[in-house]
Formats: structure tokens, sequence, C-alpha cells
């Protein structure tokens, strides 16, 4: 990673320290009161929302998914004492099997999505990181990919407060993969994830089936924040059949 795309990363992060996750940390505060909460993460990165959720209650357990495998080696090695979380270098989709993972100069825009390179948005981003943008993927490899409702039928001991996912574009994948058995409500409290307005990747206008598949297996909008930099924002919807 350049010294230039480094220092934007820091930037980004410490915009959103400032702007997005005080606003976040007030929901959640306000609606997680159990004395322990389970963590459903997708998309982990360097552990963000780990420690993010932490911050808001020492008792907590969290399944982290990351398949950016250098990004997974850095977990292991940051979480290698801590026994409430548990690491799976796995991706998240609507089947199981393989599919090709496209690692980004900017880890946290890595994505299993193809990008549209058609894009103005992608254009500004390439120009800001110094790239072109036929240079902002730097590696391809195919990566294990899982669906939730596997993970969640094989822990049926466990019901999440949260399930977050972050996965740049393969949000409504997961969604199908999540309620792929259409008549199981799923024990999970609240959904949060990204909703991306810019047309940077070809899959990434699935806004509407995202919400109707939602509000189908009955959860409903609780919140949303905008992120402090792109037009963003995170949506968190909560089970009302829970």
């Amino acid at each position: 990673m350049s010294i230039r795309t480094k220092i934007i990363q820091k930037l980004v992060h410490i915009n959103e320290g400032v702007f997005f996750y005080p606003k976040l940390k007030k929901f959640y505060k306000e609606n997680l009161i159990n004395q322990h909460i389970n963590i459903l993460d997708v998309g982990a990165n360097k552990g963000q929302s780990i420690d993010f959720f932490k911050r808001i209650n020492q008792n907590i357990n969290v399944h982290a998914f990351e398949p950016n495998k250098k990004l997974f080696s850095f977990l292991l090695n940051k979480y290698k004492t801590t026994t409430n979380v548990k690491l799976y270098n796995f991706g998240v989709s609507n089947i199981k099997g393989d599919l090709v993972f496209h690692e980004n100069i900017l880890d946290e825009t890595s994505t299993f999505e193809e990008l549209n390179l058609e894009s103005k948005y992608l254009e500004k981003k390439a120009k800001i990181l110094g790239v072109s943008k036929e240079n902002l993927i730097v590696d391809n490899y195919k990566v294990e990919v899982i669906r939730l409702s596997d993970f969640i039928n094989e822990n049926p001991h466990i019901s999440f407060d949260v399930l977050k996912i972050d996965v740049e574009g393969h949000e409504l994948k997961c969604l199908q993969g999540l309620f792929s058995d259409e008549n199981k409500v799923m024990p999970i409290r609240f959904i949060q994830l990204e909703s991306h307005k810019d047309d940077m990747y070809l899959s990434n206008s699935q806004h509407q089936d995202i919400e109707k598949i939602l509000v189908k297996h009955g959860f409903e909008i609780a919140a949303e924040f905008k992120h402090g930099f792109g037009d963003f924002a995170e949506l968190i919807y909560v089970n009302k059949r829970k």
C-alpha cells in the first residue's frame, strides 16, 4: 500500500470517528441493553466493528467473517488472546462454494462484485488514490463462501443481537443466503448494512430488492446514519417478528 493510500485511509478513519461512530454508538447504547450481546460481523476488515461493539459492552461474543487473506492474518494476530472473538476466512453469499474475490488497493472496498469502469464516481475515487481505475484492483483470487442460513442452522443455540454486513455491493446476495428458508424466522434482532447511492459496482442498483427482502421477512427500518464522506449511509433494520 502506497503512502498516499495510507494517508487517505487514515483520514477516512478519523472522519468516521468524528461524524459516524458517535451516532451509531448512541443508537446501540439505547437498544443493546442485554447483559451479553452476540454479534455476527460480515466483512470484518481490520476489526473496526468488533472494537466498536466491545466498547459498548465487554460481555460480547463475535463471529466475524473476512475473505481478504491478508486482513484475516491481521485479525488472527490482533485477536489471538481474545477468546470471545471467533474468526472465519470465508466470504458470505447466496451459495456455498467458491467465488472470485477482488482485492482493492483500499482494502475497505474489496469485493466479490465487478467494478463499473464507466462510473464517474469510480474515476473520481481512482484520481484521489493516484491510480487509474483499471488498477484499483490489486489481486483476484478464489475464496470459499457460505450462506448465513447454513451458519445459523449449525449454531442453533445462538440468538444474534446484531448482524452487520459490509460487503461492498454484495449485500443482496448475503441476504438471499440468509433468507434461503422462506418460512424460518431468523434469530437476529438488528441488521446493519451500507446503502450506496453511487454506481461504483455493476450490481449497485439493488436498493429496492434489499428493502423488499428485508420487509418480506419481518424487518423494518429503525435508523439511518450518513457517513462523513461519500454518498452512502448506514441503515439499521429491526426484526419485528422477534
